[in-house]
């Protein structure tokens, strides 16, 4: 009952604390055995604007499930956001991949301290192209955050994709925009992820 409290409060009060949290990740999971490092700079487009720079770690939990850890910094001083991304209905035929992503993190932006949480449900589909594998997904991530003054509930609409390169084995590259559709920044993101492989696979 609380959640549904602040979050129809959140749709009516202002606040300077806004969501900047970017997906990118498509629905694909990192491989049973294998990790992937990666980095993202983030370029905000409203509300004052600014540039963040985010690295991220991913390793597999399952075959349905992998987990991020995400560190970063810049326009939003200190960020620090754990995520796991759970995918029941992979990219099979023409069905495409489905499922969630659902994360918790701190953030110190200026003088105010950030709780947030968040749920995004998530698509992507493959494409084979004559330069390599794309994978373009779309997301709507919904971001509780928990201030000293108030709480509230962001929303914004993400759009990226993917971009495994035929003749880059080593790195995968991607682009993301988001547009604020409730006390969100928009934003447009690049990324590069580089996977390695573990001495043994997650879990055992």
């Amino acid at each position: 009952m609380k959640f549904a409290k602040y979050f129809v409060l959140g749709l009516f009060l202002s606040s300077s604390a806004h969501a900047y949290l970017s997906i990118a990740e498509s629905g694909e999971l990192v491989p049973a055995g294998k990790y992937q490092v990666g980095v993202e700079p983030q370029l905000l487009t409203n509300k004052g604007g600014g540039a963040n720079f985010n690295v991220f770690f991913d390793t597999n939990i399952n075959e349905a499930t992998s987990a991020r850890i995400t560190m970063g910094a810049g326009a939003v001083d200190f960020n620090a956001f754990v995520s796991a991304k759970w995918m029941p209905f992979p990219d099979v035929d023409n069905q495409p991949a489905m499922g969630l992503r659902a994360g918790a993190g701190l953030a110190r932006d200026e003088e105010e301290n950030l709780l947030q949480l968040q749920l995004a449900p998530l698509l992507s589909k493959k494409f084979d192209t004559e330069y390599g594998l794309a994978v373009p997904y779309l997301a709507v991530p919904f971001t509780f955050l928990n201030t000293k003054e108030e709480n509230l509930v962001a929303s914004n609409l993400t759009v990226g994709s993917e971009f495994h390169y035929a003749d880059w084995n080593q790195v995968t590259l991607g682009g993301e925009v988001g547009f604020d559709l409730n006390k969100s920044y928009s934003y447009i993101s690049i990324f590069a992820t580089f996977p390695f492989e573990s001495q043994k696979g997650f879990g055992k």
